[in-house]
């Protein structure tokens, strides 16, 4: 590494570099990190953003949808011009714009469609930003089998939740969400509706989560659920625990 690249990467990242718990070392952790991130939409366009600023080593776009006119009121990384392209070239080529050295890698399929075990064992965490609850509960399963972290988001309306799933033997997404079906975890925005900005809120908190987590550092979201309601600017955390009887993990300790 030259002189020349030192005081660059410097440059890029001394906001972080100044930070007392990320500092050198954990800007070093973020550069060689692996993450997932399944679902382009109104959560996912916000991580990836600040994934890929945050200098993520490796970033993997899971989605195979296309941009579509009703996306961009929360999406916002596409444009009118990007109406019917593919999401994982639009957003990879977002990423590699933005942050050149970032290694992105595009799968261009929904998951459930191909062997999600072989893709999701070769990262470090995955986050969920997808918006149904089959695909939500795929992940989930697939995390546990290879012990993997999930970072989850849900939005609906004004609301948002996120959590940090199976890490040290925490709850998993099924531990809580069983039949709550009027929760956002539930919602699909389509049918229910969602304000723009709170798709980026709660992506913006998955992101932060993902730091903290590679970092080594802070307060993590384990066995904790964040509830926040921008309506009326209210935010609370949850206690919860891992179900013994989950029928998702009950026998993975």
């Amino acid at each position: 590494m030259n002189d020349q690249f030192d005081n660059e990467y410097y440059e890029r990242y001394k906001r972080h570099i100044l930070i007392k718990n990320i500092g050198g070392q954990g800007q070093k952790k973020l550069g060689e990190a692996k993450v997932l991130l399944v679902g382009l939409g109104g959560i996912g366009s916000t991580v990836l953003q600040h994934l890929a600023a945050a200098g993520i080593g490796k970033i993997g776009l899971v989605d195979h949808d296309t941009v579509a006119l009703s996306n961009l009121q929360r999406q916002t990384i596409y444009t009118h011009a990007d109406i019917g392209r593919k999401k994982v070239s639009v957003a990879s080529n977002f990423i590699k714009n933005l942050n050149k050295n970032v290694d992105v890698i595009e799968y261009d399929f929904f998951l459930k469609e191909n062997d999600s075990t072989k893709i999701i064992e070769s990262y470090d965490v995955v986050l969920d930003g997808t918006d149904n609850i089959e695909a939500r509960e795929l992940i989930n399963q697939h995390c546990i089998k290879q012990q993997k972290p999930l970072i989850f988001g849900g939005v609906s309306g004004w609301e948002g939740l996120v959590s940090l799933f199976i890490y040290k033997n925490s709850a998993c997404f099924k531990c809580i969400f069983t039949s709550n079906e009027g929760s956002p975890a539930f919602l699909d925005c389509s049918s229910e509706g969602v304000l723009g900005v709170t798709t980026s809120l709660v992506g913006t908190l998955m992101v932060a989560e993902t730091i903290k987590l590679i970092c080594g550092t802070g307060q993590l979201l384990t066995n904790k659920l964040l509830i926040c309601d921008a309506l009326t600017g209210a935010t609370e955390v949850l206690n919860i625990k891992k179900n013994e009887t989950c029928i998702a993990c009950q026998f993975v300790r």
